[in-house]
């Protein structure tokens, strides 16, 4: 055998050798991984036995369960009537409660209804106004909010409708006040205005700053919330009871806002303020473009009238109360010319309004992108 032949052979033989290494290795690190394995499993084991020890534990005994003659023992039937009995005591006395709550509910709720369906006898009130009442009952008082605003926004399209034929990309603003047959006054507004933003983004503002445009200073007003109505309550420093119940509705194409005065509130005393007035608005908001939407509202306002069925201001308080000055005017010429005056503060703050709803809504916005950009 030749030299060539020699080194051949050697390089075979360093092949196997190589080649029993690496087997011997796959075959270590085999029973390595299968050590590890069943170390784990029987770690694994241990906490389940520990485990099973403390629910076992926690099971009571039952003594002689299973006669000699493998029935059931008296002592394991009578403990498992007596439990199902317990279940039956405590489920009946739940329902017993459920039902008288529920009876309870729908007496409020009769009475609910009587009120709001029949109108108060307030000396001197238009027939055009239903005062509207709350219960103070707290199920009560939820589900009429609900229904308050319910019947509202079914009636949207219906005072919508007599709302004038302007298009939809132009501002506009009307502005009246009749002297009724009963010498009450009623103020009606129909405004439309544009705003930048989008659909999102005012009702954002409608839902968490509607305080803040419906009072001058929305410090101390009390705001209570449900799931689509809102009631914010205030008594002003001239002692008028500021009592507007929110409720909004969102549609394919539209949002619908809806606010009235709660004339009665039984959560309230009413020796608490002097006067108040009848409210109602509807605010419809639609999409004009990406980045504007379009506002239309109709409100329908009364002068104020006293609580207790006492009838509205005479013309000279109403003029104090609204800052009117009426010192030379005929008596008889004073609800007209105190018509006259209202309507036209009414038209001078306008531009004034528009303003103020534009900064809270630009201050809404802000806060929004705020948030989002925190979260």
């Amino acid at each position: 055998m030749g030299a060539d032949d020699g080194s051949v052979m050697l390089a075979i033989v360093d092949k196997v050798l190589q080649r029993r290494q690496y087997f011997r290795e796959k075959q270590r690190m085999h029973r390595l991984k299968v050590a590890k394995e069943s170390a784990a499993e029987e770690d694994e084991i241990a906490v389940l036995r520990a485990v099973v020890g403390e629910l076992e534990a926690q099971i009571p005994e039952v003594v002689g369960a299973v006669g000699s003659d493998g029935a059931l023992s008296w002592s394991l039937v009578a403990s498992v009537f007596r439990t199902n009995s317990r279940r039956s005591l405590a489920s009946r006395h739940a329902l017993a409660e459920q039902t008288s709550a529920n009876d309870s509910l729908t007496k409020n709720m009769q009475r609910f209804v009587s009120l709001n369906l029949h109108t108060p006898a307030i000396q001197g009130a238009n027939a055009t106004w239903q005062p509207a009442t709350l219960l103070a009952e707290p199920d009560a008082r939820k589900l009429g909010k609900e229904w308050l605003t319910q019947r509202m926004y079914h009636h949207t399209d219906a005072c919508l409708r007599n709302f004038p034929d302007v298009p939809k990309d132009q501002q506009f603003a009307h502005i009246d006040a009749d002297v009724s047959s009963d010498g009450a006054l009623k103020l009606v507004e129909a405004t439309q205005s544009i705003w930048p933003g989008t659909m999102e983004s005012f009702r954002y503002f409608l839902t968490h700053h509607m305080h803040s445009l419906l009072f001058h200073d929305p410090a101390e007003v009390i705001i209570e919330h449900t799931a689509n109505t809102r009631l914010y309550r205030k008594l002003t420093k001239k002692g008028s009871l500021v009592n507007y119940l929110q409720g909004s509705f969102v549609e394919a194409d539209r949002m619908i806002v809806v606010l009235r005065q709660i004339e009665a509130d039984e959560a309230i005393d009413e020796p608490s303020y002097r006067q108040q007035y009848h409210f109602m608005a509807w605010l419809e908001i639609r999409p004009l473009s990406d980045t504007h939407i379009v506002t239309r509202l109709l409100t329908h306002q009364s002068q104020h009238f006293r609580p207790n069925g006492q009838g509205f201001l005479s013309p000279d308080e109403q003029a104090e109360l609204w800052e009117v000055d009426l010192k030379d005017v005929p008596e008889d010429r004073k609800m007209e010319e105190l018509r006259r005056r209202i309507v036209e503060i009414e038209y001078a703050e306008l531009p004034e309004w528009r303003q103020e709803i534009l900064d809270i809504l630009t201050k809404a916005q802000e806060q929004e992108q705020s948030e989002c950009t925190s979260s």
